[in-house]
Formats: structure tokens, C-alpha cells, sequence
């Protein structure tokens, strides 16, 4: 009885270890969803940052883009997704933070369906107006708004928003009347072309938009809370305005709730570790990207920072949610 007592507990063990076998992490390819445009600067952020987790981990990285309801699609494939750390999303401030103020009925709720990862970057605005208005400060800008009220238009990409949010934050702040002209996404190059030759006089692009367009329009601050290595002249602009609220877009990862906390430290000290990278700082800082890696604790404490201030924001334009 003895022995056999033995066998069975050998085969008890050997079951056992093939049990926790598969729960190595990880053991196949992970796949992130994303919700950056082919060939925006987001997405060349994250070619580089999964690049550098492949390597790392072992296994192959695969990002699928999807980027139809404004990342809406790519949050509800996360949210029925299971909680391995196999499908895990890169998704922006728009999507995850501005969207709630914009939608009555989003179907998730990025403090209640997912499981901060890590943030990653940043892409900050700047404040430029057409060369052709006499302006050369962000001082002379709001000067000149007081004169003309009603006068100058600004664009952005739509109600909600970060250029949207950074106009109205620039008229709170500033005191001014400048009227926003919202384009549809698929107007986004009419809304460019427009700004470049004037028939608009404000926008706020972020670098990637910025430098092609450097000889017909004039950067007069950047919408961050710190000046740019790229344009170290460019004042920000709370250095003119104390107290200024900035949202520049941001892109983060995130996994489904229920996440186990392992698997989320984990995904976050490989996104952190390829940020770090000499090679990846090199080209972020070239397309003009800001790294934010981050905890998944500082992700979470982020995000419930963010939603107040956007919040707040929203309910002192009026921004009402459709």
C-alpha cells in the first residue's frame, strides 16, 4: 500500500506541473489592438515599443488596428476579451477619457471594464496660427483676440476633441472669443489645408503636422506642461497663462478587468524598458513624442485626474454628451 500510496502521489505531482506548465507567461504571441491610425505618429511609437517587447518576451507581439468609432470598436473587442494578457489594447485620451463626455451610451468604462497597463506617450499641441496673421506671441495672439472678438476661427477635428479642448481652454484662461470650426474626421486634410493657407487662422497641431507646415504657419506656444527639445524657444503655454490646463493626447495600454496584477506589472515593465531604449528616445523625441511610461498604478491615478479636469472642462463649455 505503501508503494502504491508513492505512484500516486508521483503522478499527483507530474499532473501538477503539467497543469502550471501553460500558465508560463508568456507562452504564445500577444496581440494588441490598437486604435492609432497606420502611419500616424502613435503608431509609429508602438511599432517601435512592440518591437522591443517581442524581443524581451520571447514571443511575437501582433498589432491588429482598429480605429472605427473612434477606438470605440477596439475598447469593446478588450472588454470581451479574457483576462490572460493575451489581447491587450493601445488606446488614446480620446478614446478612453474624452469619449465619455461626448457618448450617452459608450459601452465601456475604462475604470470599470479594463485594467490600467501602462501609459506610454504623449503627443503634445502647440498653439500656431497662419503666417499671415500679425501675431508673433501667444501674448499678441490674445491681444489681438480682445480687439477682434468673434474674429478668429480656430479648427479642430470635432466637438471633444484634444484640439477642441484646447481651444476652449485657451478662451477660458485667456479671456478671449475665438469661434471653433469643427471638421469631420474624413475632412482631417481639408481642416489642414484650410489652416496652411488661411482660410482658417487657428489650430493646434501637434509636431507631426507642425514641422511639415513650418514655412506657412507660426508656432506661438506649446499646449504641455513643458517646453519641447525639439522647440525649446516655444514658450508653453502657461507661461503666459498661469494655471493653464493642458490635455495633450496620450496613448496608453490597457488589459481587460480581472487582469491578473502579475500579468499587468509585468506588460508595464516591458513597455517601460523598451521606452528606455536609446534607440526608441531617439525617434520619439524626432516625431516630437513625449514618453509617459508609467505604473499600473500611476496609469490609474492618471486616468481619474484626467476625467475630473476633462470633466470639469466639458461642463464649463457646455460640452454636452450625444
Amino acid at each position: 500500500m505503501a508503494v502504491c500510496r508513492l505512484a500516486v502521489c508521483a503522478g499527483a505531482s507530474v499532473l501538477a506541473a503539467g497543469a502550471a506548465w501553460p500558465q508560463v507567461y508568456p507562452a504564445k504571441p500577444i496581440l494588441v489592438v490598437s486604435t492609432a491610425s497606420p502611419g500616424s505618429s502613435g503608431d509609429a511609437a508602438l511599432r517601435l515599443m512592440v518591437a522591443k517587447m517581442s524581443a524581451s518576451l520571447g514571443q511575437p507581439v501582433v498589432v491588429e488596428v482598429k480605429t472605427a468609432a473612434r477606438g470605440a470598436q477596439a475598447a469593446q473587442a478588450l472588454a470581451r476579451a479574457g483576462p490572460d494578457g493575451y489581447t491587450i489594447t493601445y488606446g488614446t485620451s480620446g478614446t478612453f477619457v474624452n469619449a465619455r463626455f461626448l457618448f450617452k451610451n459608450l459601452a465601456f468604462d475604462v475604470l470599470k471594464d479594463f485594467a490600467p497597463i501602462s501609459l506610454a506617450i504623449s503627443s503634445p499641441s502647440y498653439v500656431a496660427v497662419n503666417a499671415a496673421v500679425p501675431v508673433h506671441s501667444l501674448k499678441e495672439l490674445i491681444d489681438y483676440a480682445k480687439r477682434n472678438p468673434g474674429k478668429i476661427e480656430y479648427a479642430s477635428s470635432g466637438s471633444g476633441s484634444v484640439f477642441h479642448l484646447a481651444g476652449e481652454s485657451l478662451k477660458l484662461y485667456a479671456g478671449i472669443d475665438i469661434l471653433h470650426v469643427p471638421y469631420a474626421q474624413a475632412n482631417f486634410s481639408q481642416m489642414i489645408n484650410d489652416w496652411t493657407t488661411g482660410r482658417v487662422a487657428l489650430w493646434f497641431p501637434t509636431y507631426a503636422f507642425l514641422a511639415p507646415n513650418i514655412a506657412k504657419v507660426r508656432p506661438l506656444a506649446i499646449v504641455d506642461s513643458h517646453r519641447s527639445t525639439r522647440m525649446p524657444d516655444i514658450p508653453t503655454v502657461a507661461e503666459i497663462l498661469p494655471g493653464f490646463q493642458s490635455f495633450p493626447a496620450w496613448w496608453a495600454f490597457f488589459g481587460p478587468m480581472g487582469l491578473p496584477a502579475t500579468i499587468a506589472e509585468r506588460l508595464s515593465g516591458e513597455v517601460r524598458a523598451g521606452l528606455r531604449q536609446p534607440d526608441v528616445q531617439a525617434k520619439l523625441n524626432e516625431i516630437g513624442l513625449t514618453t509617459l511610461a508609467s505604473t499600473p498604478g500611476e496609469l490609474a491615478a492618471h486616468l481619474r485626474r484626467e476625467i475630473d479636469a476633462v470633466g470639469s472642462l466639458a461642463k464649463a463649455i457646455g460640452l454636452e454628451p450625444e
